[in-house]
Parts: structure tokens; C-alpha cells; sequence
């Protein structure tokens, strides 16, 4: 073996030798636009990771901008945040700041923390095929289980809640039917037009989600309402 690989080898074991805190720092992200919520993350992480980096947005808008530069490891997001700084914070805004820190290369690992992690159950599909380790915990759970969880995510395991873990699965297409119907007031008619399906097919999308949600004709009730209401119970739409 030539003596250049024999050196390279040597350090090689070196490094896996070294304990995780001596190893190249690893950079954590915090995404919250809750005060309280960081002073009690923020400690218990720096007690149980001493060497990472820390860092915080409270915001998509800034939270988008430091990913990119700092490329973190680990990042705990809150579902509910606002768009930008001072704006009202929506849980809209966080599923699609989750969506683009999914695509990001390499995978950051990905803690959801959240007082609302129902919305979880329309990226099932991309979740459980995520390359990234994952997790999500309600808010009110104790800090050591969010420590459980964020070491699970950390060692590239993939863990979601009971009650998005117990839902069925819903198409995409489902999904932007309820999101075109409910957010953005469409008819059947219309819908169709924006999803270049036929109205035949619209009204079988209506027929899978009565179906998956549960929800059947009953005297003196909108079946559209109760099907909205349903799918906001389990965070379809919100």
C-alpha cells in the first residue's frame, strides 16, 4: 500500500475515533416565532449538542435565507409561523417552507415541533420517502421526548405521531380539490378547468374523499360542509 493511502487511512480512523462533539461542528436550526418556545429549546440543546451551532429565525422569509447559507444538520421547525417579520403566522406558511427544506441537497435531518402537527398528514408520501431522518411532536410534550425524537431524526430514522401515523392516505389530487374548492371558492366546473381532468372526474375525487374522511349523507346537512369540516379536523386544509 502506498504510503500517501496509509496516511489517509490513519487519519480516517483518527476522525471516527474522535467523540460526536469533537468532529466537525454541526449547525442546528430553530425556526419559532414563539419567545418561550426558544428559551426552553434552545438550552436543552445547547446542553445536550455543546458543540453545534445554534442559530434562529422567526420567520420563513429569514429562515429560507440562512438555510442557504448555513446548511444545517438539524432543523426545528414550528409549523405556524409567519411569512415574513411581523405578519401573522399561518400554518400554510411552514408546510411550505417544510416542502422546500425536503428538496434541499443533502438532506438536513428535521425536527417538526408544533402545536398543530395534523397538516402533516398531506406529505405522508413525501416523508416516508424523505432521505433525511424526520420527526414531529406536539408542543406540549416534555423536553427530554423532544430530545428522544430530535436523536431518532438525527440517526436518519423517519417517526411521526399517532394521529397523523393513523390516517388514511389521501392523493394529491384529493387534496387540491379541498384546497380549490374551500381556499379558493372554485365550482366543480372550475376546478376541472384548473386541473384539466373532467367534471366526471372531480366528482369521483368528492366520492374518494367522502370515503377516506368518513363523511355520508345525512337529513338536513351539506355534504360539502361536512366534508370541509373534516378535512380541516385532520389538517387537509386549514
Amino acid at each position: 500500500m502506498a504510503l500517501s493511502s496509509v496516511i489517509n487511512l490513519l487519519k480516517s480512523v483518527l476522525v471516527m475515533s474522535l467523540h460526536p462533539s469533537e468532529q466537525v461542528q454541526q449547525n442546528f436550526f430553530v425556526v419559532d416565532d414563539h419567545e418561550a418556545i426558544l428559551a426552553g429549546t434552545i438550552p436543552a440543546l445547547k446542553e445536550t449538542y455543546p458543540s453545534a451551532k445554534i442559530l434562529t429565525a422567526q420567520d420563513a422569509q429569514s429562515a429560507q435565507v440562512q438555510v442557504k447559507q448555513y446548511h444545517p444538520d438539524l432543523v426545528i421547525l414550528d409549523l405556524s409561523i409567519p411569512e415574513k417579520p411581523h405578519s401573522i403566522a399561518n400554518p400554510e406558511v411552514g408546510i411550505q417552507l417544510l416542502k422546500t427544506l425536503m428538496q434541499l441537497n443533502p438532506a438536513p435531518n428535521i425536527m417538526v415541533l408544533s402545536t398543530n402537527v395534523k397538516p402533516l398528514v398531506r406529505l405522508k408520501p413525501i416523508i416516508n420517502a424523505y432521505e433525511g431522518g424526520f420527526a414531529a411532536m406536539d408542543k406540549s410534550l416534555a423536553i427530554r421526548e423532544m430530545l428522544r425524537l430530535i436523536d431518532l431524526a438525527m440517526r436518519g430514522s423517519i417517526y411521526l405521531p399517532p394521529e397523523v401515523r393513523s390516517r388514511p392516505e389521501f392523493e394529491r389530487k384529493w387534496i387540491e380539490v379541498l384546497t380549490l374548492k374551500f381556499q379558493e371558492g372554485l365550482t366543480d366546473k372550475a376546478i376541472a378547468k384548473r386541473m384539466k381532468v373532467s367534471d366526471r372526474t372531480v366528482r369521483n375525487y368528492w366520492i374518494r374523499l367522502q370515503d377516506a374522511l368518513g363523511v355520508y349523507e345525512e337529513p338536513g346537512k351539506d355534504l360539502r360542509i361536512q366534508i370541509e369540516i373534516e378535512a380541516r379536523k385532520i389538517g387537509l386544509i386549514s
